[in-house]
């Protein structure tokens, strides 16, 4: 069955553009059952505001409609390896004042261990080190945005899962074939929902700064491979830089496909 991919013109109002996606997604007790413990991944790869970075806006949105499932959600993830430590990402986007002022656990992976997977469907990446935290939550929704990357061509949900592993690991894919390793990356995890917010986008340089664009649009999926299909299709309406190609044949997007991943 195709995994579908919910589209929103933005409204101005981010808030009300999440609750208009997860509804039309069949609202938050799809995806959220009471006492599920929830961990929401946002982009934090660096300590500038949107769209480097996901809006505060949307992750706010996201922990009140877990909030009317459950109490147990969580924030977390692990900066990029030139904007160490974390919590200077998560001061300087402002997640930490949000943290506060909601009273969410704010978790930077790099202070939690590390445990070992393996999958031999991997051609490159047949083992991997993944963040233990993982391990103590029951659903996991990442809040990527719409973004060129000027190694990887992009980085919105597949490559939203580099900050679930270690810096080491992170250099040796960068080294390696990072495109075909970021796809492989997506085995060893599935997020229950993606909302890529895509109002605002880089479409060269990234993933910190980038020339920007304005498509206006928020999209949602449960498939990490249908929603960056989707978002390569708009970013090619701006001419976004090295995607000359179909939206299907990006590396990054192609390698998940092969595997099997929605």
């Amino acid at each position: 069955m195709e995994t579908t991919v919910e589209k929103v013109i933005s409204s101005g109002d981010v808030m009300e553009d999440v609750h208009i996606l997860v509804q039309r997604m069949g609202g938050i007790r799809r995806f959220i059952q009471p006492n599920d413990r929830v961990l929401i991944k946002p982009s934090c790869n660096s300590p500038y505001p949107f769209p480097a970075t996901a809006d505060l806006q949307v992750i706010r949105t996201m922990v009140e409609l877990v909030r009317n499932v459950t109490d147990n959600v969580t924030v977390g993830d692990s900066s990029g390896f030139i904007h160490k430590p974390t919590r200077k990402a998560f001061d300087g986007m402002g997640l930490t004042g949000l943290a506060k002022e909601m009273g969410f656990p704010l978790l930077d992976f790099d202070e939690h261990a590390w445990v070992h997977r393996q999958d031999g469907r991997a051609s490159y990446l047949t083992e991997v080190q993944l963040t233990s935290v993982l391990d103590e939550c029951d659903r996991l929704i990442f809040l990527p945005t719409m973004r060129t990357h000027a190694w990887a061509r992009i980085t919105m949900a597949l490559k939203t899962g580099m900050g679930l592993i270690p810096v080491p690991h992170r250099k040796h894919m960068h080294r390696t074939a990072l495109e075909e390793m970021i796809g492989e990356l997506n085995l060893y995890f599935q997020p229950d929902l993606v909302i890529l917010d895509g109002r605002r986008c880089f479409v060269s340089g990234g993933p910190d700064t980038g020339d920007e664009q304005e498509p206006n649009v928020v999209l949602a999926s449960t498939g990490r491979v249908a929603i960056d299909t989707e978002a390569v299709r708009i970013l090619q309406q701006y001419d976004a830089a090295n995607l000359e190609m179909a939206a299907e044949d990006v590396p990054t997007i192609h390698t998940a496909q092969s595997l099997g991943l929605p």
